[in-house]
C-alpha cells in the first residue's frame, strides 16, 4: 500500500495585494468537524475579514474534497485554494484564506493569484509529512531471547514496543510494511524457530 503526504503542522501566512490583505492558515484535520473548527477559528481571528474561502481533502486518497469561494465571483479563491493543495499531493488537509478588503478591486485574475498565494505560503509554513504504512505485529518470545529480538528492533530502527509480561513476554511493535518480512526472518533466527508473530491491523506512521 502506498503511502500520503499530510500536513506536518499549522501554517500562516499573510498575502498582500493592493491594500487587500489575505491571512492563510493550512493545518492537518481528520474529519469536516475539524474544518468547520478551522473555520470557526479563522473567522474569530480575523471578524474584519469579508470573506472566508477554503478548501480541504480527507481521505488517504482525498476521497472527501470540498471548497468555497465564501462569496468571491466563481473560481477565484476556492479552487485557487485546492488547487494548491492537489499540487503538494495532501489529504486530511484543510486551507482557509480569509480576506480583507483594502479598497481596490483586483479582478478575478488578482483574485485567483492572491488567494492561492496565500494557500501556498501556508502550506510551505506548515511543512509537510509523509505517512507510510506499518503492519501492526505481536511478538511473543521467552525472556531467554527477549534481549535479542529488542536489540534488533533497535537495530531496525523501530517505535519502542508496547510490552506484556507473563509466562512469555509479548511486544507489539509497528513494522513498516517494506521491513515485514525481513523482521520476521530475524526474529525466527533469533528466537530458533520459537517466537509467535502475528499481524494485526495496518496503520499510517510517519516515516
Amino acid at each position: 500500500m502506498a503511502g500520503y503526504r499530510v500536513p506536518a503542522g499549522v501554517g500562516e501566512s499573510l498575502f498582500e495585494a493592493k491594500g487587500s490583505l489575505f491571512f492563510g492558515q493550512a493545518t492537518r484535520v481528520e474529519d469536516e468537524a475539524g474544518v468547520q473548527a478551522l473555520l470557526v477559528a479563522a473567522r474569530a481571528a480575523h471578524p474584519e475579514a469579508n470573506h472566508h474561502a477554503f478548501a480541504y481533502r480527507l481521505g488517504a486518497e482525498g476521497q472527501v474534497a470540498r471548497f468555497s469561494d465564501d462569496g468571491e465571483p466563481g473560481g477565484t479563491a476556492g479552487r485557487p485554494i485546492m488547487e494548491v493543495l492537489l499540487r503538494e499531493s495532501l489529504v486530511d488537509a484543510a486551507v482557509v484564506v480569509s480576506r480583507r478588503f483594502g479598497g481596490t478591486l483586483l479582478g478575478a485574475g488578482g483574485l485567483a493569484r492572491a488567494y492561492g498565494g496565500a494557500a501556498a505560503m501556508a502550506v510551505r509554513a506548515a511543512g509537510v509529512a509523509a505517512m507510510h504504512p506499518h503492519v501492526r505485529l505481536q511478538v511473543t518470545v521467552d525472556y531467554a531471547r527477549l534481549g535479542a529480538v529488542q536489540q534488533e528492533m533497535r537495530r531496525l530502527g523501530l517505535r519502542p514496543p508496547d510490552e506484556s509480561y507473563g509466562a512469555q513476554v509479548t511486544l507489539t511493535v509497528a513494522v513498516p510494511s517494506e521491513q515485514c518480512a525481513l523482521f520476521r526472518a530475524r526474529v525466527s533466527d533469533l528466537s530458533a524457530g520459537q517466537a509467535q508473530i502475528t499481524a494485526g491491523e495496518t496503520i499510517y506512521l510517519p516515516a
